[in-house]
């Protein structure tokens, strides 16, 4: 399975530090890079 990564433009670097923000899900434990914080494995929500 492959992935694509667009960036868009951005004028503000946090923006862009906070899109690329690695989050590791406590119930899988699968690493995911989003900005919306959903397990891509399992489902699960940061939140």
């Amino acid at each position: 399975m492959s992935t694509t990564t667009t960036e868009r433009p951005t004028e503000r670097a946090t923006e862009r530090t906070t899109e690329r923000a690695t989050w590791t899900c406590p119930n899988c434990h699968g690493a995911t890079a989003t900005a919306k914080k959903r397990c891509r494995d399992c489902g699960t929500s940061r939140w």
